[in-house]
C-alpha cells in the first residue's frame, strides 16, 4: 500500500473515472440548484436596486475596491428584502443539498469501496468484499445523515446568538465594545470547533453504512469510534489534502486578480474570471474526492483487522 494515501486515492480515481464523474455530477447538480435560487433572490431584490450614475460607472469599471465599495452600499440600503428572500430559500436549498448528496454519496462509496476490496491483495480480500457486497444500500439512511449534516448548521447560529445574549449581559450598557466583541467571538469559536468535529463525524458515517451495513444512528456511533481509533491516519491525509487544496486556491486568487486587472474589455476578463473558477472547482472536487477515497482505504484496511466479527456477522468462513 502507498504510503501517500492521497496519491494512491488520485491513482484509484484515474482508474475509474465514473467515479469523478458521478462526484461532479452530484455535486454539480447541486451547485446549479442552487444557483437558480440565488437568481430567484436577485430577481426579488433587483427592482428595489436603485443604481445612480456614479454607481453604473463604478461597477462597470476595473476598481475591485470601487466594486466591492458600491456593492456592500447597495445591500445595505436592502438588507431587509435580501433577508427575507433568502430565508425564503433556506428550505428548497435544505432539501436539494439532501437529495443530491445522499444519492451521490452513496453511488460513490459503494464504487469506491468495490474498487478498493477488488485490488486488495491477501487473505482477507475475497470476504471483505463478499460482506460489503451483502449491505444493501438504504436511500434514506443516507438521506437521514445528509439532512442531519443540514440541521447541524444550527449550532453555529445559536453560537452567534447566544454569544450575542452573552454580551448584552456582561456589558448590558454596551460601553465596552471590545469585551462585547470578544464574547462573541469566543462564543461563536466554540460553536464552530463543535460544529467541525460533529460535521466531521457525520461525514464519515455513510462510509461505515455501507461497510457495516449499519443503521445511521449505529453509523454515527461506529463513525464516532472510528475517527477516535484512526485519528492520527485521518488527520495526516485531511492536512496534506486541505494544503494542496489551499495552494490551488491561492494560485488561482492571485491569477484571478490579476486577471480583473488587465487592460481588455469586461466580457473577457468575465470569461476568463469564469474559467478560473471553474478550474478551481473541478480541481477542488478531484481532491475532495481522494480525501473521502484515503478514508475509505483507512475504513478497509481496519476492517481486515476485524475477521472474528466478520465471520460471526457474514457467516462465511474467514481463512
Amino acid at each position: 500500500m502507498s504510503t501517500d494515501p492521497n496519491r494512491e486515492a488520485l491513482r484509484l480515481i484515474r482508474g475509474e473515472p465514473a467515479l469523478f464523474a458521478m462526484e461532479l455530477l452530484w455535486r454539480w447538480s447541486f451547485g446549479l440548484g442552487l444557483l437558480a435560487l440565488f437568481l430567484y433572490v436577485y430577481a426579488c431584490v433587483r427592482p428595489a436596486l436603485i443604481l445612480s450614475e456614479a454607481d453604473t460607472l463604478a461597477l462597470s469599471g476595473h476598481d475591485p475596491f470601487a466594486i466591492s465599495e458600491t456593492v456592500s452600499r447597495l445591500a445595505a440600503d436592502v438588507l431587509p428584502l435580501l433577508v427575507r428572500a433568502l430565508a425564503e430559500i433556506c428550505a428548497p436549498a435544505a432539501m436539494l443539498w439532501i437529495a443530491a448528496n445522499s444519492l451521490g454519496r452513496g453511488i460513490v462509496i459503494r464504487g469506491i469501496m468495490r474498487r478498493l476490496t477488488s485490488e486488495s491483495a491477501g487473505e482477507n480480500a475475497a470476504p471483505i468484499a463478499a460482506f460489503i457486497a451483502t449491505n444493501a444500500t438504504r436511500w434514506s439512511a443516507f438521506a437521514l445523515l445528509a439532512a442531519s449534516r443540514v440541521l447541524m448548521l444550527l449550532i453555529l447560529v445559536i453560537g452567534y446568538l447566544g454569544g450575542g445574549l452573552l454580551a448584552t449581559l456582561v456589558d448590558p450598557l454596551g460601553q465596552r465594545i471590545a469585551l462585547a466583541a470578544a464574547t462573541v467571538l469566543i462564543s461563536l469559536a466554540l460553536a464552530a470547533w463543535l460544529w467541525s468535529y460533529i460535521d466531521r463525524v457525520l461525514s464519515l458515517a455513510p462510509i461505515l453504512l455501507v461497510r457495516d451495513g449499519l443503521r445511521p444512528l449505529d453509523a454515527i456511533g461506529a463513525a464516532i469510534g472510528f475517527l477516535t481509533r484512526n485519528r492520527s491516519r485521518l488527520r495526516a491525509i485531511a492536512r496534506q489534502n486541505g494544503a494542496i487544496r489551499g495552494a490551488s486556491a491561492l494560485v488561482i486568487t492571485i491569477l484571478g486578480i490579476f486577471t480583473a486587472l488587465l487592460p481588455a474589455p469586461t466580457l473577457v476578463i468575465g470569461i476568463l474570471l469564469a474559467l478560473e473558477t471553474v478550474a478551481y472547482l473541478l480541481i477542488s472536487d478531484l481532491l475532495l474526492l481522494a480525501r473521502l477515497a484515503a478514508y475509505i482505504q483507512v475504513a478497509i484496511d481496519e476492517l481486515t483487522l476485524l475477521r472474528p466479527a466478520l465471520e460471526d456477522r457474514s457467516g462465511t468462513p474467514v481463512p
